[in-house]
């Protein structure tokens, strides 16, 4: 029994939606905040806050609509890879076939 390698095009939409909703903002000249610096740094309201802002603007805005599309055209191509080709399985860094 093999267990197969998580999804790339799985991984990478998630990812995408993640890095979305963790952009923060840059107040006066320090550096641009994220939710998880900001909770990490133990400013969690601010962090709450930003995640909100975050994910109301990935439904509203144009630019969060485009991240969402995107991310269901990877995560479908990647399903429907599986769906058509179940015996390709990723391992490392090479592509090997089951016989």
């Amino acid at each position: 029994m093999t267990i197969p390698h998580p999804s790339i095009t799985g991984m990478a939409s998630g990812l995408a939606v993640a890095q979305y909703l963790n952009q923060g903002t840059k107040t006066g000249n320090g550096p641009v905040t994220g939710v998880i610096s900001e909770a990490v740094g133990g400013n969690l309201q601010e962090a709450f806050t930003e995640l909100s802002q975050n994910a109301i603007a990935l439904s509203t805005s144009t630019t969060g609509r485009a991240v969402l599309s995107s991310a269901i055209v990877l995560a479908t191509a990647g399903g429907l890879a599986r769906k058509f080709f179940p015996s390709v399985k990723l391992g490392g860094t090479k592509l090997y076939f089951k016989i």
